[in-house]
């Protein structure tokens, strides 16, 4: 056989190796499967019907708190949800970049949390060598608030501060109870046992303390920073935003208008809102509609005798009733031609005038303004374009202050003074 021909039947064997055949699942199809396989989803593979073939879960795949061990080698087209299983892995799984995962309480879930703390610890322990947010040092933004928040959490909250050195003495305590541990029929001896209770409550009592590299910084919550508690081996529930005067209140600012966006104007509380709508610009936004529709409509209101002819013709027909008033010294073609011209005149249309209009308008929008907030919602109107938001955010900042503003975990806000500089202090989560 020629090299070529060689070469030609292994490419034909390796495009046959790579080409498989699919087989197509519904999520219910694969659980009943997985039940046949006691929950190992490596096995499914080892039924004979799907030897060598590639499964595919036609949609969303839902295991949820079944006792799953692994799913093994298969294509997801949609959403997967693990949640309550016994899976710590989803190596071989294939799931598209755009679909979620639901691995609530899973294994897996635990390893991610366990490798971001570590991830967590090695940054901070980085920042503790090189001394970044030692008090000492040149401190940055962040630096600053972490040593700010520091402050607060000892001062205030259930901390206490890290002595240099806690870290090597609590090492040294665990290492000692590893030595006795270590002892054989340890536990006989009551002066072991005891020393062991010692050393674990005073290496409670050490591991209480933190120090600022217990804080980590998360980003950005709007303008303020954010920060977790790394102590006890995890990372604390808690979440603090911290941050000087200008970033508080340019945070609450961006809150308030975030809540004005989210929330319908015309349902806030009226006597709040009513002092930052720009009643004038109400009014022109209606008053064009109203002069047009009250002067295509004057008879419904306006009495008889609010009609008049225009102030040409009147004072024509004023000045011809006085020579007529005269006549005795009018000629009797005069007469006649004077009364011909007021009968014309007369013939003129009536109208109103332009003050009795212009007051009628200003009435119906004194109507309209007595209730902004109900015009607008009658005529389906965004109430928004009459009221200066970012004057009713200001508003709302001054009236509710940062702590109702910014924290909707608890409402609470705190100060602290670190390096001769107010530091705001939220617990945003928790």
């Amino acid at each position: 056989m020629s090299t070529n021909n060689k070469i030609v039947e292994k490419v034909i064997s390796l495009i046959k190796e790579q080409t498989t055949e699919e087989v197509i699942l519904t999520s219910d199809e694969y659980n009943k499967y997985l039940r046949m396989v006691n929950y190992d989803g490596k096995l499914v593979h080892y039924i004979p019907k799907f030897k060598g073939k590639k499964i595919v879960i036609n949609g969303p795949l839902d295991v949820s708190n079944l006792p799953v061990k692994n799913l093994g080698n298969i294509t997801v087209n949609g959403n997967l949800n693990i949640r309550g299983t016994k899976i710590s892995s989803l190596d071989g799984v294939d799931i598209a970049s755009h679909r979620w995962v639901n691995d609530y309480n899973t294994p897996l879930l635990a390893i991610k949390i366990r490798q971001k703390f570590l991830k967590q610890v090695a940054e901070q322990d980085a920042r503790r060598e090189s001394g970044e947010w030692d008090v000492d040092s040149d401190l940055d933004y962040v630096g600053a608030c972490a040593n700010a928040l520091l402050r607060y959490l000892v001062q205030y909250g259930d901390f206490e501060l890290k002595n240099p050195g806690d870290d090597e003495l609590i090492e040294e305590k665990k290492n000692r109870i590893e030595e006795i541990e270590n002892i054989e029929n340890y536990n006989e001896n009551t002066e072991l046992v005891s020393e062991i209770e010692v050393l674990n409550d005073e290496i409670d009592e050490l591991e209480k303390g933190i120090d600022v590299y217990n804080l980590y910084y998360k980003g950005k919550y709007y303008d303020l920073l954010e920060f977790s508690i790394l102590h006890n081996n995890s990372e604390s529930k808690e979440v603090y935003a911290v941050g000087d005067y200008d970033d508080t209140n340019s945070t609450a600012l961006r809150r308030a208008h975030d809540y004005i966006n989210d929330t319908q104007l015309e349902y806030m509380d009226k006597n709040f809102i009513s002092d930052y709508i720009d009643e004038e610009e109400f009014r022109d936004y209606f008053r064009e509609g109203e002069e047009e529709y009250v002067r295509e409509n004057l008879e419904d209101f306006f009495d008889e005798d609010d009609f008049e002819y225009e102030e040409e013709i009147q004072n024509r027909i004023d000045e011809i009733e006085e020579l007529l008033d005269d006549s005795e010294n009018l000629s009797q073609e005069q007469y006649d031609e004077l009364n011909e011209e007021l009968d014309e005149l007369k013939n003129n249309e009536k109208t109103v005038s332009e003050d009795l209009i212009e007051r009628k308008v200003e009435e119906m929008l004194d109507d309209k303004s007595d209730d902004i907030i109900g015009t607008c919602r009658d005529y389906g109107i965004e109430l928004s374009q009459f009221v200066d938001e970012d004057k009713l955010a200001q508003g709302m900042v001054d009236a509710d202050g940062f702590g109702h503003t910014i924290n909707s975990y608890n409402g609470n806000e705190d100060d602290i003074v670190f390096d001769e500089e107010t530091y705001y202090i939220f617990q945003i989560e928790g």
